[in-house]
């Protein structure tokens, strides 16, 4: 007999009871009643593990537990065994322990980037749009407040920009500019996915004395938008979330994804390579309107200042990425290609 505890299906009610076995059978007994009887090959034995009771599972979903965590039913099967050797098993424990970070970094630095690219590729304009605009929502929301500039100073960022839009042929109805002032993102400028580029009034008022700095600017945000780097990250951290979730089995992370786009966005980070790509972008872009990479390196100087007493300003949101010095340099003797 095999002392243990006995679990009836879909309740929380437990008995004390003792396992007899008898030639294929099985049965529960607590004190003289039989509670179930059963053949062994109609139960589900749990794998065999140190220091847990190999419990068995009747088919309506009534269990017995072993009250000894040692004990190891005589039928129980080879896999459960095997998978009991394995676990315990010293060696493997290790190369596991060492496989299991290089397989996340794997997963999420080279195969979750890989697949965001290739979904961003196949993402329709009207998702992107609508991403975009219900990020807009909710930064204007919560980070934005009507711009205090007069109508001749916003009206002045708006011409710049639809010069600078007229003379690359850029479309004006994806494209167009907001003038806000913002306490959260202080000197700044972002773009959002789909194309809607915000420019603050701290940044507008640094830069009024050098309309063509405030070019460069808005251009590399530009960049961001013709290289969809948003998309890129927001598709990325989606595609990771969702992974996550399946290898933990919590898919209220996926929801969580969903819902929190709009507040990532709000404080996206570029990697170094979009920054870099942006950065080239704006200087190409530049150099075909005539114009000089200094223009790109003034606007990076003119903020120097402003970025030590500012907690947020747009050089706040490039701190993890090249180093002001090696942008303002690389401005100054980028080359157009041929």
């Amino acid at each position: 007999m095999i002392p243990g505890y006995f679990y009836q299906p879909n309740s929380s009610r437990v008995q004390e009871a003792v396992a007899r076995l008898s030639g294929n059978q099985v049965a529960i007994y607590a004190g003289d009643e039989c509670l179930r009887e059963t053949m062994q090959d109609t139960l589900s034995v749990s794998a065999h593990l140190p220091g847990q009771a190999s419990e068995l599972t009747f088919t309506d979903g009534a269990r017995f537990v072993p009250l000894d965590v040692t004990h190891r039913w005589s039928f129980q099967s080879g896999k459960s065994s095997l998978l009991a050797s394995l676990e315990s098993n010293l060696v493997l424990i290790v190369c596991a322990l060492v496989a299991t970070p290089v397989l996340l970094y794997a997963l999420l630095f080279k195969l979750v980037p890989e697949i965001a690219v290739t979904a961003v590729e196949a993402m329709p304009d009207a998702v992107v749009e609508q991403m975009g605009q219900q990020s807009m929502v909710l930064i204007e929301r919560t980070a934005l407040s009507p711009s205090e500039l007069s109508a001749e100073q916003q009206q002045a960022v708006r011409d710049l920009w639809q010069d600078t839009l007229a003379q690359l042929d850029l479309s004006a109805d994806k494209y167009r500019i907001d003038v806000y002032r913002s306490d959260h993102f202080g000197a700044n400028a972002f773009a959002l996915p789909h194309g809607q580029v915000v420019v603050t009034d701290e940044l507008a008022l640094i830069l009024a004395e050098h309309p063509d700095a405030l070019r460069a600017i808005l251009l590399h945000e530009i960049g961001h938008v013709e290289r969809m780097h948003s998309v890129r990250l927001a598709s990325q951290a989606a595609v990771a979330s969702i992974a996550i979730a399946m290898l933990i089995g919590d898919m209220d992370i996926v929801a969580e994804v969903v819902l929190g786009s709009g507040s990532a966005l709000m404080d996206l980070q570029f990697s170094q390579n979009m920054e870099w790509e942006a950065d080239n972008y704006a200087l190409a872009q530049l150099a075909r309107l005539g114009y000089s990479g200094e223009d790109f390196a003034q606007a990076l100087e003119s903020l120097v200042s402003l970025d030590e007493d500012e907690e947020h300003s747009w050089l706040k949101y490039l701190s993890t990425h090249p180093s002001l010095q090696e942008r303002i340099e690389h401005a100054r003797t980028y080359t157009p290609s041929p």
